[in-house]
């Protein structure tokens, strides 16, 4: 889910280019920006700056969603569904988990980012302090040894959360000429420093055996994280590479990343 934080928050940067109410002109056609987005030419001698002030700038507007180009609220951010399966290592598990809910993900902070828009590649760092997740979830599998078959509510807490990514990306044209950006293919990654799980079994909640797992999921909460990361990645990947192009065909490049 803490990987879903950081997704989405590439979304952002889709949106990160925008000047307050301005205009851009250009031979005959004048594009007014919305005061959300704070235009970075490519020309922009510090292009990666730019990309990143005007990242941040967002955060307000993320916060309570931009209705006009269908942007929700990432906070809470809100994931109808989300399947990791990791059938390597000490950890085997088919893990479903749905409804979830996360509140944090506009506390986010832009560290970096490398753009090469020859190739429309952009390399993204960003901080998040905390990010709490609820939701159901539907697991099966083996955790080091330990037999999980559960389903119900759970509840996790990720603190000091680092996140890296990248985004392909292809330009595209519609039927009239304007040119738009495509995402081919996401990549990302991240680091916790804390993390904590509560899981409210439907049948073992309260009684010993469910606490017993809790108290082995939380004991070995690093261990899971890391084992867990690249089926996280993997699935969060596909679920935003849909989101972020839905938004992106709304948003001609003319707007956000004008020629000069």
């Amino acid at each position: 889910m803490e990987t879903g934080i950081i997704i989405q928050a590439f979304l952002l940067f889709a949106l990160t280019n925008f000047a307050h109410s301005a205009e851009i002109t250009g031979g005959n056609n004048t594009v007014k920006i919305p005061e959300y987005i704070i235009p970075c030419p490519r020309s922009h001698e510090n292009i990666n700056k730019c990309l990143a002030n005007t990242f941040n700038h967002l955060r307000p507007y993320l916060k309570t969603g931009i209705e006009e180009i269908d942007v929700p609220s990432i906070d809470p951010l809100v994931i109808d569904n989300m399947v990791m399966e990791n059938g390597r290592g000490p950890i085997k598990i088919k893990a479903l988990f749905f409804n979830i809910t996360a509140d944090g993900a506009s506390d986010y902070t832009v560290t970096g980012i490398n753009a090469d828009l020859s190739k429309y590649v952009i390399e993204l760092k960003l901080h998040l302090p905390k990010v709490e997740a609820t939701g159901k979830y539907d697991v099966d599998g083996n955790v080091l040894l330990f037999p999980i078959k559960s389903k119900g509510d759970f509840w996790a807490v990720f603190n000091d959360v680092n996140g890296a990514g990248r985004i392909y990306g292809k330009e595209f044209s519609d039927e009239k000429g304007v040119k738009f950006m495509a995402v081919e293919k996401i990549l990302v990654d991240f680091r916790l420093k804390k993390t904590r799980f509560r899981l409210k079994d439907v049948f073992n909640d309260g009684n010993l055996i469910g606490e017993a797992m809790n108290q082995f999921l939380n004991r070995h909460s690093d261990e899971i994280v890391k084992e867990m990361r690249p089926a996280a990645n993997a699935a969060l990947a596909k679920y935003f590479k849909v989101f972020l192009n839905k938004a992106f065909v709304k948003l001609p490049m003319e707007v956000w990343l004008p020629d000069s």
